[in-house]
């Protein structure tokens, strides 16, 4: 009984998993494109959390940073009618990337807004 329970758990989340990961690759394709422009490239170090009992591994070892690349993004979004300018702070990535001040990102934004920003990847 108990492998039936597990098979049928694993199943909904192989489904699951796919249905998210279908669907952000059909608003990649077919959601509009932008190109942003890097105006400003900052890093920042944040505190890592350690999962479960991290509040006495902290005080044990001391907590765990991580150093990440934010940066400021400027693109323009369309509409059918218009055009919006929209400037946004996210996290590019980490300091081995290498972003720079200037260079191009291909962007999805989210329909209807200038918030939820998907970075696809550099323009060459």
């Amino acid at each position: 009984m108990r492998f039936w329970w597990y098979t049928l758990l694993f199943g909904c989340l192989i489904f699951f998993g796919a249905l998210v990961f279908g669907l952000r690759a059909w608003r990649f394709s077919h959601f509009p494109h932008a190109v942003a422009t890097i105006t400003d490239v900052w890093d920042k170090q944040i505190r890592v959390s350690r999962g479960r009992g991290s509040a006495l591994a902290d005080l044990v070892v001391g907590p765990k940073y991580e150093t990440i690349t934010m940066g400021r993004i400027q693109f323009e979004r369309s509409s059918r009618v218009n055009k919006y300018d929209c400037t946004m702070v996210l996290q590019l990535g980490v300091p081995t990337d290498g972003y720079r001040v200037g260079e191009k990102l291909d962007v999805v934004p989210a329909t209807g807004t200038c918030q939820r920003v998907d970075v696809i990847g550099r323009v060459q």
